[in-house]
């Protein structure tokens, strides 16, 4: 078996199709991965461009029935990206409840709660802020060509 068809196996649930989550998932789908996304705004659920992942399921992240009906279980990754570091710290405490081996994503929004990476249900932390800024200093310190 390959390292590209082991990828392939690898089962991502992202909650919140918001840009952060409709971003994610299309990278992932486009790099091969499984990819369920879980949102509970119905009208985000009907604007998802269908292609940018393998499935959608309209629902509440934080309702363990949903994380169900998405396999959580068998989930490899659980990303919750909404835009609230409260819904998100519960949908990682429920994942890692149901499925101890998936690892967790926590979004957060704001400086100073990097420290929520101590908690045992969060494996990594999700900075969209940071992440952008320092995508921004490497381009600015690129030399010109």
């Amino acid at each position: 078996m390959t390292y590209d068809s082991v990828r392939m196996l690898r089962q991502i649930i992202i909650v919140g199709g918001g840009r952060v989550g409709r971003h994610s998932a299309a990278k992932l789908t486009d790099d091969g991965f499984m990819v369920t996304v879980v949102e509970k705004d119905p009208e985000m659920v009907e604007q998802f461009p269908v292609p940018l992942a393998g499935r959608i399921i309209e629902g509440d992240g934080t309702e363990v029935e949903i994380l169900q009906e998405a396999n959580v279980e068998t989930a490899d990754i659980v990303a919750a990206l909404t835009d609230d570091v409260e819904t998100n710290l519960h949908i990682c405490e429920l994942a890692e409840e149901i499925a101890p081996a998936a690892e967790t994503h926590l979004r957060i929004d704001d400086d100073g709660q990097e420290a929520y990476a101590h908690l045992d249900h969060v494996n990594h932390i999700v900075y969209p802020a940071a992440l952008a800024a320092e995508q921004t200093v490497e381009q600015i310190s690129e030399p010109l060509n």
